[in-house]
């Protein structure tokens, strides 16, 4: 009875001290609490399944420190805190409540959540949320997923604006985008604008799929239209192809290539079979290539357009070569990647070999 009578009139003597402010903290639960002067700060100490909250902020830990002029609160062991859609779990946390700061620290988990599920999350060694600015700053071994996009990002170090819906990512970025064909890009830097669903990456670009390689200085990929544009020294390499221009745009379906395009200084060198030499090329100001089930089917070539093609002699084809220039250019293949017909149009200048058996 006189245990019962003590810690009630300990929490009786929280809401009194607590309650004056602007802002009251609720406890809802602690197995200790003390209330404790520390020069002229008055501080409460809870220790054992804490949970309170503070403001419009729902805190849980194993312990807590709450310091009531200077407005912070430290939470150290199992710390989870609930604001509105985000939630933070990590060893340990201080919360900067004048300046509506949280820093938290070791295996922080910030989850983001719409309709009750987890739509985005990011894991990292440190975090600081900053719920005036409603913005998210990770760093230190940074992984996280975003559910909308399918995508899986690690890196040492992002910021995320939640206001503004916009992101970036640095030190060692990597982003790898799942669908039918999944798409891994590294560069130094990446921004991510979620309103456009248009991602960015500058210097150092480099992106992979099952079927083709595409390095740059820059990448623009427009998820709304399924288009990705790569710009300064672009180079596109595939099994049976490599190519080469000023500018590069490449086209998906549901993630997987269906066409490229190459815009001046266009060069593309190609061979029928996987293992072949790329000894065929075509240069031309516009090169446009479309792929079906992962092979060449098409291209075209339009202005100032030379290409030279060989044909090894085989059972059932003949040896010829053909080198020729004008003004366009268009050839389509069979489903065994090989010619089935290449037609040069409007001033035509060229020169076929074959060989005499004779």
């Amino acid at each position: 009875m006189k245990k019962a009578f003590l810690i009630g009139s300990l929490l009786l003597a929280m809401f009194c001290l607590w309650g004056q402010g602007r802002e009251k903290i609720r406890v809802i639960h602690s197995d200790k609490l003390q209330l404790t002067k520390m020069q002229d700060e008055q501080v409460m100490k809870l220790d054992g399944r804490v949970h309170f909250w503070y403001g419009k902020t729902e805190f849980k830990a194993d312990r807590a420190l709450i310091f009531d002029l200077q407005k912070i609160a430290r939470l150290d062991g199992n710390v989870k805190v609930n604001n509105d859609s985000l939630s933070i779990s990590a060893d340990s946390l201080t919360y900067y409540r004048k300046i509506e700061q949280l820093n938290a620290g070791g295996k922080v988990l910030i989850e983001e959540r719409k309709k009750g599920e987890v739509i985005r999350w990011f894991r990292s060694d440190k975090a600081v949320y900053d719920q005036l600015h409603n913005s998210v700053t990770v760093w230190e071994n940074v992984s996280s997923y975003d559910r909308e996009e399918n995508a899986d990002i690690t890196c040492g170090y992002a910021f995320w604006d939640r206001k503004n819906r916009y992101s970036y990512l640095v030190e060692e970025p990597f982003i790898h985008i799942a669908g039918k064909d999944t798409v891994s890009v590294r560069a130094d830097k990446f921004e991510y604008f979620q309103n456009e669903r248009k991602l960015m990456a500058t210097f150092n670009v480099l992106a992979r799929s099952q079927e083709f390689e595409a390095s740059s200085d820059f990448l623009v990929y427009l998820m709304n239209e399924d288009k990705a544009m790569f710009i300064g020294e672009p180079e596109f390499r595939s099994e049976k192809a490599i190519a080469s221009a000023d500018e590069f745009y490449l086209y998906f379906q549901e993630r997987v290539l269906e066409r490229v395009e190459l815009i001046d200084s266009c060069r593309l060198d190609f061979s029928e079979g996987e293992d072949e030499q790329k000894q065929n090329w075509v240069t031309a100001d516009y090169i446009q290539v479309d792929f079906e089930d992962r092979q060449i089917r098409h291209f075209e070539a339009e202005k100032s357009v030379e290409y030279s093609y060989l044909q090894q002699k085989s059972e059932d084809r003949d040896y010829f070569l053909n080198t020729a220039n004008g003004d366009s250019l268009e050839a389509s293949f069979s489903d065994k990647s090989e010619l089935d017909t290449m037609q040069m149009r409007t001033r035509v200048n060229g020169v076929y070999k074959f060989h005499n058996d004779s």
